[in-house]
Formats: C-alpha cells, structure tokens, sequence
C-alpha cells in the first residue's frame, strides 16, 4: 500500500488550534503540560504516579468484563501488568458506534496500538497497555444508530433511552443479516451477547485483541467510588464552570475558538433507560426532563450510596478517564483535542495530571478504481482537499498549458488604467474614481471571457470530467470525508488492518493518503 503523506496545514483541514499544536506554536504551550512527542512522553513519565488501590480496582474490574469472552494472550496479559507501577496506559475513546460505524474510529484504535508500540520500544523499562475508552455512558443514540457501506445507510431502531452501552441489541441482527462484507466477527459477538457494550467489546477484541487492545467500560460504581471527590465538589461548589470559563476566554485571547461551553454543574443523572443533566434550582437539584427533585441532604446521600447514577458530561469525562486509568496520553481527533485544551485549570485544581494531547490518524483511503482514475488522468494529490468545482477547475486549467489564463491581460489593463489614472488626476483629481471604476469593468469582461473559456475546455473534456466526478463521490461520499462516512465493510482490500498497522505512525503528525495496493 503506497503511502503518501502531507503536513496538516497543507489539506486546509484543520482549524489553527491544532495546525499550531502540532507545529509547535508557544502561544498553546500554557493550555498543555507536554508536547506529542517521545521527550514529552518521558517528561511524562517522570511526573506520573497513580494510586496502587486503583490499579487493583482497575483490574478487578477488567477480569469481570472479559470474564465472558474468548480473551487473547496479549490482553490478559496487559491487563495484568496494569497492576504494576511501571505500566502506564495511552488512550482513546469513542461512542459505541453499531459495526464500528466510521472508518475514522478504526484509525483511532491503531494509532492508539502504535503509540503503545513505539512507547514500549523506546522506554523497554516501562509497559505501555492501549486502552479503548468505551462511550458506553452515552445518550446520543441517533449518532451511534447507523452505518453507510458504500454510500448506503443501514439503521437500527429501537425506542431504548438513556446510556447506549446499557441498550440490549434487539433488532441489531435485522440490520446485521442486511450488510454485505466479511461480517462474521459481529455474527459471532451478536450470538453471544445481549448487551451492546458487551457486543463492542467481543468483536472490538475479536479485531484487535491480538495487538493487546484493552476496551474499558468505566460504567461501574466502583470507579464512580474513585471519582466521588470530583462528583462531590461539582455538585455542591460547580467548581469546573469558572475554572473552564477562564482557560476558554484565555484561549480566546490568543487567538483560538472555544469548542464547547461549560454548564454550570456538568453532571448527568444516569439509570436504566435515563441519562439526563442535573441542575441546582436553589437549594435543591432536579433531572430535567423528569419529576426527579433531591435536597442537598438527599443528593449528599444518594453520592454516597449510589454513585454510579452520577455521570460526568464532556466537561468532567477527560477527568473521569484520568483518574480511573494510569494513563499517559490521549488519542483523539481535532473537535476532542480542542475541547481539552479548555480543560487544563480544571485538572490542575484537582492535582491531576494532563495527558499528552495525540492528533490521531487521518487518512484518505484511495480504493483501487478510484487510484486506476487518478492515475490515468493524472491528478494532483494536492487537489484531492479542494472544494468539488475548484478541484475540477484546477485539472482543467492543468492540462490547458496556461491557454486558459488571461492573466496577462489582466496585468496589462492594471497598467493601461494606471496610466491613463496618471493623466486624469493632472487634469482634474475627481477623475480617479471614475479611472478605477473603469478599470474594474474592464477586468470583470475579462474575467467572463477566461469563464466562458473554461466552460468550452469542459465541454470537450466531458468524459474526463465524469471521471473527476466519480473520484471526488468516492473521496466525499455524500459530501463528507471517506473516513467519516464509511465503514470498514466498504473497504475492497482483505489485508486493509494489518496495512494500516504497517503505515500509520501516530507519533509522526501528518496526513495520510493511502493508495491500495492492487491499485
């Protein structure tokens, strides 16, 4: 597989935060504690200590998620290591999108394997687990439902509410005996299990259990326990609002968008079938949406009896991962990176380490008849991240030799009117407006004749416009990147994991563009 790779600021992409996090700018270096990088990864190590009782929890609680699947080698094994104080975890976490959902997510989890590779190579005195946070305390349903295998969707319904890991599958085989592709490590986690956290972790495992790939699902009153001081101090003091608020107008300041807004308490009550936000109205706390009100006693009551049905949002879930896991780095794409970089005086007041921040891959996957296209007319990879009609204009004007560029004229009709602009004003100085008006008139006559030229040189290029149509569907099914849209089902090479395996390397930051090998 043919690998071509350019830097992130070349695609036009990504939003300057990230550009300039990966190039280094010292504007970001306040909102950060250490740079994606192997020194930074030592730096890393040195100030990171982690509780002996949590790694007992930690494992604990794995051996009972795995009780009841076929567990390779290389994950039991890593799951026990995690009980030892020289082994640290790299992360990434995603929602419990049904088959995997969008390609992206499988470039997540291999780069979050080859960062724990490339770890364990460089530091041999130290154990480096890939953990995969599982979404499974989730509620977005309608973003997790469905799939596109070559620009098809295929749904799932079902009424269930509230955490999706707590969903049972009824009705996932329909969509399941629907799907074209090699499915049968899905079949066999579906026949299995009846819970959809339990059916990810099998087929997840099942895909990469064997690179020691270890899923976490924190939805466990016993990490809950650990996390209690957070939950506490958020409920009674809505500590992260203003620590948030500040780091976000800070980022603002230089130069930066704020991904998201803080609520003031950033906790979601969770049960069976419910996962709705909790507010502070006076001196009691109500669930929206619902009849449930507590006073403080009653809510300081029920944090210590029951507090698993206290469920961190997107404010606090970076700070859940990190106070659960004896983890090092983050692997996440450009929306979730953006939203930690607001997030460091919140783990700063509670004393908690900030994980390294690691853009994860991205890739543009070229199939094999969309490589023999590009190849045959001659493409420009560079082209591939323009817009649709400027991409196609960019191979037309390619192939004119400059015959479709009035340039020239344009250059001599700004000299022409700067002479006559020249006279005009000696005469009387009211005359320069008028001059530049003119001057304008004449290059949009200009500008419509190399327009008309263009549509003339696409007339006789038809079949190769159709060609660069078909490129670009398969580039942006739907209009949207390949690898936020299509599933892994979709992809015509048998070999298409390990090849990634071989190809991404987290710890090198730029884009990936991978040609198939039958190509």
């Amino acid at each position: 597989m043919d690998c071509i790779k350019l830097d992130f600021r070349e695609t036009g992409l990504f939003s300057k935060l990230i550009v300039d996090y990966v190039e280094g700018n010292s504007k970001l270096d306040s909102f950060y504690a250490h740079p994606p990088t192997l020194k930074g990864y030592k730096k890393a190590l040195e100030a990171k200590d982690f509780s002996t009782d949590y790694r007992t929890t930690l494992v604990e609680v794995l051996n009972e998620q795995y009780a009841n699947i076929e567990t390779p080698e290389a994950v039991i094994a890593n799951i026990e290591s995690l009980s030892k104080e020289k082994t640290f975890t790299v992360t990434t976490g995603h929602q419990l999108n049904i088959f995997t959902g969008p390609l992206f997510y499988i470039y997540k989890l291999v780069a979050t394997i080859n960062l724990a590779k490339k770890l364990s190579e460089t530091y041999p005195d130290y154990k480096f687990v890939p953990v995969y946070w599982m979404g499974s305390e989730d509620h977005d349903y309608e973003e997790i439902n469905h799939l596109y295998i070559d620009n098809k969707k295929y749904e799932w319904e079902t009424d269930q509410g509230g955490a999706t890991g707590r969903f049972n599958t009824d009705g996932l085989d329909e969509v399941l005996n629907q799907l074209p592709g090699r499915t049968e490590v899905f079949k066999q986690a579906l026949k299995k299990h009846t819970n959809l956290s339990d059916v990810v972790r099998d087929y997840v495992n099942a895909l990469f259990g064997s690179e020691g790939l270890v899923c976490l699902d924190a939805d466990d009153a016993r990490f809950k326990k650990e996390f209690l001081y957070v939950i506490k101090e958020e409920l009674f003091e809505e500590i992260s609002h203003p620590l948030v608020e500040t780091q976000s107008n800070a980022l603002d300041e230089a130069g930066y968008k704020q991904q998201l807004q803080p609520r003031e308490l950033n906790l979601f009550y969770l049960v069976d079938g419910l996962r709705a936000r909790i507010v502070k109205e006076g001196d009691r706390f109500s669930v929206v949406d619902t009849d449930l009100q507590f006073s403080t006693q009653e809510i300081e009551a029920l944090v210590e009896s029951n507090p698993e049905r206290f469920s961190p949002n997107v404010i606090l879930r970076p700070l859940y991962q990190e106070v659960i896991l004896p983890n090092l780095g983050y692997v996440g794409g450009p929306s979730e990176l953006a939203y930690w970089f607001q997030l460091k005086s919140v783990f700063d007041h509670f004393k908690l380490a900030f994980p390294i921040l690691m853009p994860r891959s991205f890739v543009m996957y070229l199939g094999q008849v969309t490589c023999r296209k590009i190849d045959k007319l001659g493409v420009a990879f560079k082209n591939l991240f323009l817009r649709e009609d400027l991409f196609i204009n960019a191979y037309v004007k390619s192939k004119s030799n400059g015959q479709l560029s009035l340039d020239k004229a344009k250059e001599a009709v700004a000299l022409l009117y700067a002479g006559i602009k020249e006279k005009a004003v000696k005469v009387d100085t009211t005359l320069a407006a008028m001059v530049e008006s003119e001057q304008i008139n004449s290059v949009k006559s200009i500008n419509r004749v190399e327009h008309k030229m263009l549509k003339a040189e696409k007339r006789h290029r038809a079949d190769e416009l159709r060609m660069l149509h078909e490129i670009y569907a398969s580039i942006y099914p739907g209009g949207v990147p390949h690898e936020r849209r299509e599933n892994i089902l979709s992809v015509d090479d048998p070999n298409f994991i390990e090849q990634l395996f071989a190809q991404l390397n987290p710890l090198d930051l730029k884009y990936v563009i991978l040609k198939s090998d039958n190509s």
